[in-house]
């Protein structure tokens, strides 16, 4: 029954899709058609002659399955999806690059240090509104804060962040550990915590590097010290592994947890008493929420269709929720709403995704290296 549930809530997604990307009628007899529905028309032909996508994306089997919808709506345009995260990408697409190769069109992904350091100023990416044709997506009415702000680097032009969720990356078991014994940031420094603690490595880019930055702000240097090395923290690299990890209780306290990853298991109905750990300063991050549009994407049509659909209402509405996130987009009810910010406070939310806020992270990705070697 659940799969009978969840298989025609997606075609009724896919429907709304379909009405949104093919609106019904057109023009009236006489009249043109707009600029933008030529483009779309002539794009979509294009892209179907080249048949392909290929897209990088997280390696999550909630925003996987989101992505792979697009086949659902576009089935004479392949989807290839590749999973990998930050450390395993950009060292694969720099040797790539440094080699004449250019194989992959779209980076669904978070915003790194370095989008900001290596990426950007290396030529990687085009403008994102290059390839953005329908006037839904564009229109400012339908994006928390307009459609700008969801630019994470200076020059609003390629870093794109499509959620935005209250930054809920430390979680704690609380079959294992009760209220009564974690309540307040310095309560993470107790004895009786140490050997308890998975951290997602905040030697690489991601969620562990994230909260790492943000933790330092408030912890200071001491404190993150004693947090990893006086606590005897294990590190790992696999974001599945730590949410299993934090959900069956071998480490109740995770540091850098994927909340994709763990509401893949919450959904199976495990580790439903593992809740997020309230710290004292609140910072938004749009997660794996962000996109950027490679230069000389091999399938330059194709991801133009891809990006117009991912920016969409029916595909973020998807998103948000396999993937238990918060959709930027105003038509699209909350994944996750108690994370969901509030439209009334986006001032007064800590950004830490963004290039202004770029120094803090690297230098807390440089900190979090010479603790752990």
């Amino acid at each position: 029954m659940k799969r009978l549930v969840k298989t025609n809530w997606l075609r009724v997604m896919f429907l709304l899709a379909a009405l949104l990307l093919y609106p019904a009628g057109g023009p009236r007899a006489g009249e043109a058609k707009p600029s933008w529905q030529v483009e779309w028309e002539k794009t979509l032909a294009a892209a179907k002659k080249e048949g392909k996508v290929v897209v990088v994306g997280p390696a999550v089997a909630s925003h996987r399955e989101a992505i792979l919808a697009f086949t659902q709506n576009f089935p004479d345009i392949q989807l290839e999806y590749v999973g990998m995260s930050p450390a395993e990408r950009n060292p694969r697409i720099a040797r790539e690059r440094q080699g004449g190769l250019y194989t992959f069109d779209v980076i669904v992904s978070g915003t790194g240090p370095t989008i900001f350091t290596d990426e950007i100023p290396g030529g990687w990416y085009e403008p994102l509104k290059t390839a953005l044709i329908l006037p839904e997506v564009l229109d400012d009415r339908k994006w928390l804060g307009g459609f700008d702000a969801g630019f994470s680097d200076r020059g609003k032009k390629y870093a794109y962040a499509f959620t935005l969720n209250l930054f809920a990356s430390l979680y704690v078991n609380r079959d294992s550990i009760p209220e009564a014994e974690l309540r307040k940031t310095e309560d993470l420094l107790h004895p009786r915590l140490k050997g308890k603690i998975v951290w997602n490595d905040p030697r690489t880019r991601g969620p562990g590097s994230f909260i790492f930055a943000h933790l330092r702000s408030i912890m200071g240097d001491g404190g993150l010290r004693g947090l990893i090395i006086d606590q005897e923290s294990v590190i790992t690299q696999d974001s599945r592994q730590l949410a299993e990890w934090v959900v069956r209780g071998r480490y109740p306290i995770g540091i850098g947890v994927d909340p994709s990853n763990l509401a893949t298991f919450q959904k199976e109905g495990l580790g439903l008493n593992v809740k997020p750990f309230d710290l004292p300063v609140e910072v938004v991050t749009p997660s794996f929420g962000g996109v950027q549009l490679m230069n000389r994407a091999p399938h330059p049509n194709a991801v133009k269709i891809f990006l117009n659909w991912l920016l969409s209402q029916p595909a973020q509405g998807l998103w948000a929720k396999l993937g238990a996130v918060n959709s930027r987009r105003l038509d699209v009810p909350p994944g996750d709403p108690p994370t969901a910010p509030d439209p009334k406070r986006l001032d007064k939310y800590r950004n830490l995704s963004s290039e202004d806020q770029l120094s803090v992270r690297t230098e807390a990705l440089n900190f979090a290296k010479t603790l752990l070697p």
